[in-house]
């Protein structure tokens, strides 16, 4: 049977799949191609969508009139979309993967991993299900945010089975359990704050109709400063968390990785705030606070008060 280590190199390669997803995700967002497949499972009413205008269906007008574009066939905004489904189609088959191999090995022996992995499928299916609602709902905000936050909390049971396959004793060090514990808050209190300032650029930049981006953020209320001033916060605490990481070797390395990400944060918000929200900026931000969070969840597990 396969060792312990190759699980988990097989774990740690569906929690970078669920990074991909958050990213195609993000670009999906960011390009406005979210109602690129106006239908769901299938797009335009089949499984590979069409590439030019030419191989659309007779009822094509049926699915153009649920767009909130300009109800045209968009064959770049299309495949956009197409390709996130792909994504998130090729995570659900490795998690279905993860679950057999898991049941095999150590239902028996070890069931609570067996239990995360089909955790895993069941956030999955919840996440398929809310990108269902958001189509429907023709791009709703509130399900657009929702269908963030499973993303995350899948990468984070990803996080704790590598955990407990690890079996390496945790440290003990309450201080440094407490700022952990501070970090973790501040990033979903700034996650929570950052979806709802993505919400508000989406009513401003609809209302638009998609242009004028470097004007966005002008029109955004007290959201956008309790994002920027919460922000400093959180990277503080993430700075101190990461600075207290290098007393211990085997934490060094996600400390080293906190930092990067935090400076990469702070860089990708005054790059949106100061430079007019380029396009590029949006999904990097959205990835790197995403990865912020799990990777400080996972430092977290490594720590214990007493």
């Amino acid at each position: 049977m396969p060792s312990d280590r190759s699980f988990i190199k097989y774990t740690y390669a569906v929690l970078y799949t669920i990074f991909a997803v958050i990213l195609a995700g993000s670009i999906v967002r960011t390009t406005h191609s979210g109602m690129g497949c106006p239908d769901w499972p299938h797009c335009f009413g089949r499984w590979i969508p069409p590439l030019n205008a030419g191989q659309l269906p007779p009822d094509y007008e049926k699915y153009l009139s649920k767009q909130d574009i300009d109800h045209t066939f968009n064959a770049f905004h299309t495949w956009i979309e197409y390709i996130n489904r792909l994504c998130s189609g090729v995570l659900g088959i490795m998690i279905i993967i993860l679950i057999f191999w898991a049941y095999k090995k150590y239902f028996k022996q070890k069931s609570s991993i067996f239990y995360l992995a089909l955790c895993l499928l069941l956030l999955v299916a919840f996440e398929a299900w809310v990108g269902k609602v958001v189509v429907n709902k023709n791009l709703g905000v509130v399900y657009i945010t929702a269908h963030m936050f499973p993303a995350v909390l899948i990468a984070a049971v990803c996080v704790l089975i590598i955990f407990l396959l690890e079996k390496k004793e945790k440290i003990i060090d309450k201080k440094f359990k407490l700022v952990l514990w501070l970090s973790i808050f501040a990033l979903l209190i700034q996650i929570l704050l950052g979806t709802q300032v993505r919400s508000e650029v989406d009513i401003v930049s609809k209302s638009l109709h998609y242009a004028g981006r470097e004007t966005w953020l002008k029109n955004i209320g007290t959201f956008l400063q309790a994002h920027e001033l919460f922000a400093w916060l959180a990277a503080l605490c993430c700075i101190f968390a990461a600075g207290k990481s290098f007393n211990y070797s085997r934490l060094q390395k996600r400390g080293l990785l906190i930092i990067v990400l935090t400076i990469g944060e702070v860089l990708l918000g005054l790059i949106m705030t100061q430079l007019k929200m380029p396009a590029f900026s949006q999904p990097l931000h959205l990835l790197f606070s995403s990865m912020l969070i799990v990777t400080a969840f996972a430092q977290w597990l490594r720590v214990k008060s007493k």
